[in-house]
């Protein structure tokens, strides 16, 4: 009698647990109920870093991008001996570079590069002193250059990853003052105080609260300060081909197919969704005719540059 109360009691427990994954996974899965916006960051167990030495062990190791392909101020040589930190293993870098870690290295050094050489073309260099800022800076692909390359400068990243934070502060120190954002758009940054905000593949990802992400980033911006920020344009949209990493992404979405590659993005802004509990879970895209129309009316539009970053424009902005 006692073991039939207590497989019953057993059964009933199994049942309501399976019913409870159940409704989960209808959860999970119904796309009439967005869940990310009830996780709002991705914070994540601590993890133990399986890290990578330093990018000399690995610089005759190249695929597609050539230090020769690049904007270089001096000899290759000379960047590779100011940067002795290790490098993240493939897990830790958002998809960069898969195993390609010298490609990894200088995807990081060229944006560095073209950063500063669009600056130029603009009027406008980086100073001691002055305060720069990476919006999704990952384990510091990007970052890591300015601090090994620059001299004087006050530099903040942010990630909504806890993980990526993590190792930022484990192996950069406090030499780059580095916090957990989330999806909302507030920054604990005061007004006015950064002279440069870069983001690349960030607004490729933001389909709510644009532009009140693009207001948080001029409040926080000096007047005169720049934005540049990548993006998916109508420009992309033209180019994608089967293979790349961005077509891969979108093969997978229920509203995609190859033959919509053969029509001209919509005008405005087309949002490729997942609804999951992930909180960059979408692919965006801008025409030029929005960006011109809509961002600027944050920010005076410099120019839009094609194919800034990989196949993603690169829209640089000024705060007026």
């Amino acid at each position: 009698m006692i073991n039939t109360i207590k497989n019953r009691i057993k059964n009933y427990i199994d049942l309501k647990i399976e019913e409870r994954f159940i409704r989960l996974s209808e959860e999970r899965h119904n796309r009439d109920q967005p869940l990310w916006e009830s996780r709002t960051s991705l914070t994540l167990p601590p993890k133990k870093f399986a890290n990578l030495s330093d990018v000399s062990h690995y610089r005759n190791k190249t695929y597609y991008i050539r230090p020769e392909d690049l904007n270089l101020e001096k000899h290759i040589d000379e960047y590779i001996e100011k940067d002795k930190f290790p490098l993240p293993s493939p897990e830790d870098r958002e998809g960069y570079g898969d195993d390609r870690h010298f490609e990894y290295w200088l995807s990081g050094l060229g944006d560095y590069l073209n950063i500063k050489k669009n600056l130029k073309k603009h009027g406008y260099s980086l100073e001691p002193g002055h305060a720069v800022y990476d919006m999704g800076c990952a384990s510091g692909r990007v970052v890591r250059q300015f601090f090994c390359h620059e001299e004087g400068l006050e530099l903040w990243a942010s990630d909504i990853n806890s993980n990526h934070v993590e190792w930022i502060l484990k192996y950069f120190g406090g030499n780059i003052r580095v916090f957990q954002n989330h999806s909302l758009p507030h920054l604990p940054l005061e007004d006015n105080s950064l002279d440069l905000i870069y983001a690349f593949s960030v607004f490729s990802h933001i389909d709510t609260f644009e532009l009140a992400w693009l207001s948080e980033l001029r409040r926080i911006l000096k007047p005169g300060g720049l934005a540049y920020l990548t993006t998916h344009t109508d420009h992309t949209w033209s180019i994608i081909k089967e293979g790349d990493t961005v077509y891969e992404l979108l093969s997978g979405h229920p509203d995609f197919s190859p033959e919509l590659l053969k029509s001209e993005l919509v005008s405005g802004k087309t949002v490729f969704r997942w609804q999951t509990d992930n909180c960059y879970s979408a692919n965006v895209f801008h025409t030029a005719e929005y960006v011109n129309d809509v961002w600027s009316r944050y920010f005076e539009i410099q120019e839009i540059i094609p194919e800034g970053h990989f196949y993603q424009d690169v829209i640089l902005l000024r705060k007026n």
